[in-house]
C-alpha cells in the first residue's frame, strides 16, 4: 500500500495527462477530480481509471485535445457535445452552463452527447451546490454492457449511475450519488486490486451462479441491480433519460453511443435562499435527533461519509494498493512519465 499527500497525487494525475495530449487546463480538471474522488473515498473512480483511459486514448475513444461545444441553446437548455474530449471536461463544461442558465432564469436542463467516462457525477452536482443551484444528473449504458435487467439473465445495463445535490450552507451539501447496480464497476477493480471478495448479491459468473469473486466479472460475469425490481427501475429511467430524451443516438462515434442528462435549478428559486436554508436546517436537525439504531453511533445523510473521508484524508493523505500504483505506473510509462519519481519529489 502506497500513502500520498493529494497535492503529489494530483501532480502524478497531472503530468501523466499533459504527457498524453491534454492541455495544461484539461490535465489540472483531470486531476482535481480523480484525486477529489479519492479523497471523498470513493477511490473505485480515482486514478485506477488512469490505464482505461491512456488505452481509450491509444484506440481512439478519447480525442486528449478535443473541446466541448455548445450545439444549440435557448435561455433554460443546451445540447452538448463532448466531442469524445475526456468525460471530466465535458462534464465540468456542461455543468458550469447548468449552473450558469439556473442562477440567470431559475431552472435549466442540459443533454450531453459524446462524452466519454466522466466518473463519479456528485464532483459535478456538487460543483453547482457549491453556487447555489440543485442539481440532478444521470447517465445510462456508455459502453459495454454490465448489468442484467431485474429477471434477466444476460447483461443489457451500465452501472446507469444517478446523483443529486442540494446546497447546504450548514455544512456538506445533501449529496445522493449511487450506481443503480448493486456496486459500481469501479469498486469490483478496487477489490481486485486489494484482493478482496465482494459483498454477496452483487455479481453472477458468466454461467449465472451467484459470486463474490471479483475476478469472475473480468471472466464474463456480470452484475445485478440493486434493490431487485427498484434498482431496475431506476437503471431504466437513467438509460431512457440519458438516451432517447437527450438524443445521443443521433450522435455516433467511437462507443455505442454516450449520453448525460442534467436538470439544475436555483435553491432560491421558491423562496428567498436565507429561508431556503433556515428550513433546510430545521429539515436536517430532525433526522440527527433521532437516536442510533444498535451498532450506529449517529444517523447520517447523504453526502456526510464522504464530507468526513475528504476532511480525514487531506490531512492523513491517500493509500493506493500497490497493485493500482504498478498498473498505473506501467501505462504512465507509455507516454514517457516515471510516476515513482514523481511521487518522490
Amino acid at each position: 500500500m502506497k500513502q500520498l499527500p493529494a497535492s503529489d497525487l494530483n501532480q502524478v494525475v497531472q503530468t501523466i495527462f499533459a504527457a498524453a495530449g491534454a492541455t495544461p487546463i484539461d490535465a489540472e480538471q483531470i486531476a482535481d477530480i480523480l484525486v477529489d474522488n479519492h479523497l471523498a473515498g470513493h477511490d473505485s473512480h480515482g486514478i485506477l481509471r488512469i490505464p482505461e483511459y491512456l488505452q481509450s486514448i491509444q484506440d481512439g475513444e478519447i480525442d486528449p485535445t478535443a473541446q466541448p461545444e455548445i450545439l444549440q441553446e435557448t435561455p433554460t437548455s443546451a445540447v452538448v457535445k463532448g466531442n469524445w474530449s475526456f468525460g471530466q471536461v465535458a462534464g465540468n463544461f456542461a455543468t458550469d452552463i447548468a449552473i450558469k442558465k439556473a442562477l440567470e432564469v431559475g431552472v435549466c436542463a442540459v443533454s450531453v452527447v459524446q462524452a466519454a467516462h466522466t466518473g463519479r457525477l456528485a464532483v459535478f452536482t456538487e460543483r453547482a451546490a457549491a453556487q447555489g443551484v440543485v442539481m440532478f444528473m444521470t447517465i445510462g449504458t456508455v459502453d459495454r454492457p454490465m448489468t442484467a435487467p431485474y429477471g434477466g439473465a444476460a447483461p443489457l445495463l451500465g452501472t446507469n449511475p444517478i446523483a443529486i445535490s442540494l446546497p447546504n450552507q450548514g455544512g456538506p451539501h445533501v449529496t445522493l450519488d449511487f450506481a443503480t447496480s448493486a456496486i459500481a464497476a469501479g469498486k469490483i477493480k478496487v477489490a481486485k486490486a486489494k484482493h478482496e471478495a465482494l459483498p454477496p448479491n452483487c455479481l453472477v459468473d458468466k454461467n449465472g451462479n451467484p459470486s463474490t469473486d471479483p475476478n469472475d466479472f473480468f471472466d464474463g460475469g456480470f452484475m445485478l441491480p440493486f434493490g431487485g425490481h427498484k434498482g431496475y427501475a431506476l437503471a431504466v429511467m437513467a438509460e431512457l433519460m440519458s438516451g432517447p430524451l437527450v438524443g445521443s443516438e443521433s450522435f455516433p462515434g467511437v462507443t455505442q453511443r454516450s449520453g448525460i442528462f442534467i436538470f439544475a435549478l436555483k435553491a432560491s428559486l421558491f423562496q428567498p435562499m436565507e429561508q431556503y436554508n433556515q428550513a433546510l436546517q430545521k429539515s436536517i436537525k430532525k433526522f440527527k435527533a433521532i437516536p442510533p439504531a444498535k451498532g450506529f453511533d449517529e444517523v447520517l445523510l447523504p453526502g456526510e461519509p464522504e464530507a468526513r473521508t475528504h476532511k480525514k484524508r487531506a490531512q492523513e493523505g491517500i493509500q493506493i494498493p500497490q497493485d493500482t500504483w504498478n498498473a498505473v505506473k506501467k501505462a504512465a510509462m507509455t507516454v514517457g512519465v516515471d510516476i515513482d519519481a514523481i511521487a518522490r519529489n
